[in-house]
């Protein structure tokens, strides 16, 4: 399925495009979806701006589906486009400090956030799959995520993840340059050259300087969190949760989301998904969350 885009002939022409965006022009056209995910630019770990809590979910079982959408969603555009899934309810402000504080002279490792309120966090990975019509599922929902991209996986359409990125829902992290699953096994140049080389691409093609760091199948070794910690980076994230084409991997036994979990997709399609789409994949997951009675709130407001 193809869209047409307008690809710019330079990083910079790309990087001068957004900060256009960003401007009075942007600000009017993408305003509503960067206020209602919460997640900007802004790549570092900064504190997080302070917001009144919208139909909070703190430590109960209220169904997103039963409080108030998110502002400017289309609740009856989301149950007829994604299987009668409703919106979900506005996060809760997050902590005035952060529950993990993430250091560059000591990168933290963290698959959970420590929290009593109903919320959790969704990460994808890799780029293997680039589905325009997950862009507008991203644009409906209007919900934060955390995307870790490897190069190798998003060089041939460095764009679609522009496009994801400008829907102001997005943040984008590290995943390194060539996706290497036995990173232990690497030299410590070489671990530095997989995290720093990807620094430098994803600053170079979207402007941004990653603070998180997600290894490739979570495999780290104590080489890996020095070579994060001389890239720059300020934390490794894992997670709790991996969602596969209908189901969820849960790391307990209880099979069940706890408050401050970390939620890992993958870009994926029909040739990893048996047929299905990331859509079809996304819908299900986004289920799994609401049938429990969480919401999704932008973990880089958290550590």
């Amino acid at each position: 399925m193809e869209i047409t885009r307008i690809v710019t002939d330079t990083a910079t022409q790309r990087w001068s495009r957004r900060r256009f965006l960003g401007g009075a022009v942007g600000v009017a056209a993408l305003g509503s979806l960067a206020t209602a995910c919460g997640t900007g630019a802004d790549q570092s770990a900064s504190a997080p701006t302070s917001r009144a809590p919208a139909s909070p979910l703190s430590g109960t079982s209220t169904s997103p589906r039963s409080t108030p959408a998110t502002s400017g969603v289309d609740a009856d555009l989301i149950r007829q486009r994604y299987e009668g899934l409703g919106p979900f309810a506005p996060a809760p402000a997050p902590p005035a400090v952060k529950p993990i504080t993430l250091s560059a002279s000591d990168p933290a490792v963290f698959s959970h956030v420590p929290l009593t309120d109903k919320v959790v966090f969704v990460t994808i990975d890799d780029g293997i799959e680039k589905d325009p019509t997950f862009i507008q599922m991203v644009k409906d929902f209007q919900i934060p995520i955390t995307i870790s991209l490897a190069d190798v996986l998003i060089r041939d359409d460095y764009a679609y993840f522009e496009e994801l990125y400008e829907t102001g829902c997005i943040s984008i992290q590290n995943h390194t340059v060539t996706h290497p699953l036995d990173m232990p096994s690497l030299s410590a140049s070489r671990q530095l050259y997989e995290i720093s080389g990807q620094q430098e691409k994803l600053r170079k093609e979207y402007g941004v300087t990653p603070y998180i760091f997600r290894p490739p199948g979570g495999n780290y070794d104590a080489t890996t969190i020095a070579s994060a910690k001389e890239a720059g980076l300020k934390g490794l994230m894992l997670w709790k949760e991996a969602m596969q084409i209908s189901d969820m991997e849960y790391q307990t036994s209880a099979h069940r989301l706890k408050p401050g979990d970390i939620i890992l997709c993958h870009f994926r399609g029909p040739a990893q998904l048996h047929g299905e789409t990331m859509v079809r994949m996304m819908i299900r997951l986004y289920k799994h969350i609401q049938a429990q009675g969480f919401t999704v709130a932008d973990v880089t407001k958290y550590v």
